[in-house]
Order: C-alpha cells, then sequence, then structure tokens
C-alpha cells in the first residue's frame, strides 16, 4: 500500500522507486478531518497475478490510515494500518468474500490515537493506532492496482461519513478523484461537520 503524494500526477508517490501501475480514486479534502466510517460491499476477485489494494481511508502528509482490502493471495483480506511516519505494526484483520459487506470506521480519540474497526457478520477487528505528527487532510476511497487491470468492479460503498473539524458545507460537495473511469457519488449531503453520502460507487475501468 503507497499513499498518494499528488493529485496532479497519477504515479507520482512519494516513496522513490515505487509506482503503481494505477489508481481509481474518489477524494474529499478538508482542513482535518476526525472520523470516516461506511460500509463496503467486497467485489469479485481480479485475475491471479497482479497485487490488488482496494481501500478507504484518510491521509496526511505523512502517510494514510487505511482499512485496506488486499488479494493478492487469492482470497480477499481485509485488515487496518497506517502506511508511512511513523512506521506502525499492521492492525488487525480477517479474511472476506465478494458479496460481503464490511462495516469500518476510524475515529480519532485523541490528539493523535485512531481506533479502527471492521466488521462484517460475525467477524470483528479492531486497531489502535497512534499516528502521531499527523493531521488527515484528505479521505479516500482507493483502487491501487499493480500489474493488474480494473476489470473486477464494481467497489461500492453505501452510509458513508466523513466528519471534520470544519463546516462540511464547504468541503462536502467536491470530489476530485483519479484515474480515467467511471463512478459515481450519490446523495452527498453536509450537516454540521459531518458529510453524509448515500452511495459511492467505483466502476471497472477496462
Amino acid at each position: 500500500m503507497r499513499f498518494i503524494s499528488s493529485l496532479a500526477s497519477l504515479s507520482s508517490l512519494l516513496f522513490v522507486g515505487v509506482k503503481a501501475v494505477s489508481w481509481y480514486t474518489v477524494e474529499w479534502d478538508a482542513g482535518t478531518f476526525t472520523s470516516m466510517s461506511g460500509d463496503m460491499v467486497v467485489p469479485n476477485l481480479p485475475q491471479a497475478g497482479g497485487t490488488p489494494y482496494v481501500w478507504p481511508g484518510v491521509q496526511s502528509n505523512n502517510g494514510v490510515l487505511q482499512a485496506v482490502l488486499d488479494g493478492r493471495s487469492g482470497t480477499w483480506w481485509i485488515g487496518d494500518g497506517f502506511y508511512g511516519t511513523p512506521s506502525l505494526p499492521w492492525g488487525n484483520g480477517y479474511n472476506v468474500y465478494p458479496g460481503n459487506t464490511v462495516h469500518f470506521t476510524f475515529d480519532l480519540s485523541s490528539s493523535s490515537v485512531w481506533t479502527c474497526t471492521l466488521t462484517s457478520g460475525s467477524q470483528s477487528a479492531t486497531s489502535t493506532l497512534n499516528v502521531t505528527g499527523s493531521t488527515m487532510n484528505r479521505a479516500i476511497f482507493a483502487v491501487e492496482l499493480y500489474d493488474v487491470p480494473f476489470d473486477f468492479g464494481p467497489v461500492t460503498y453505501n452510509n458513508v461519513k466523513i466528519t471534520a473539524t470544519s463546516a462540511a458545507s464547504g468541503w462536502c460537495g467536491s470530489w476530485p478523484h483519479l484515474g480515467d473511469y467511471p463512478f459515481t457519488v450519490t446523495g452527498a449531503t453536509a450537516s454540521g461537520n459531518t458529510c453524509s453520502v448515500s452511495k459511492i460507487v467505483q466502476s471497472s475501468a477496462s
């Protein structure tokens, strides 16, 4: 997993020498995000031989806190973690399968401590990560692919809620993205500091 350093460059990453074959994202930007939650519908597995990651997350200039759906083994596994600085042990997770729904949460419980949860049916995992030195200023829904095409969509999120320290009316209605692909954002509504989104659908690019 890698974090996105610039909207202007599809494959320009903070870590020298590491390039994703392709990024497909939907994003929101605000000064400081403090929580995000939603329901991810697990997509089909892509063809074998590449490295597929699908994840929601919140990002700072130092790294990204993510709930990563990892398909490298031929079975989807989902787990929480922070990629960047500081370097932290990866959190807890479990296997999931196409069609499963995973409820994810990221909650800032103190100035730097994030509590992350994943729930799918009878399975659950909780991770507590002390992400020092990071102001999360971007909320991202990403498909990150190495040597595999994005032909296994759609990736669907329902009941998304994103909260910042600033009024959502200033940022909820705009969602920049990376990648040339079809996607839809439905029912984005600002109330106080929270942006509620009924559905995000990231459809296959090929």
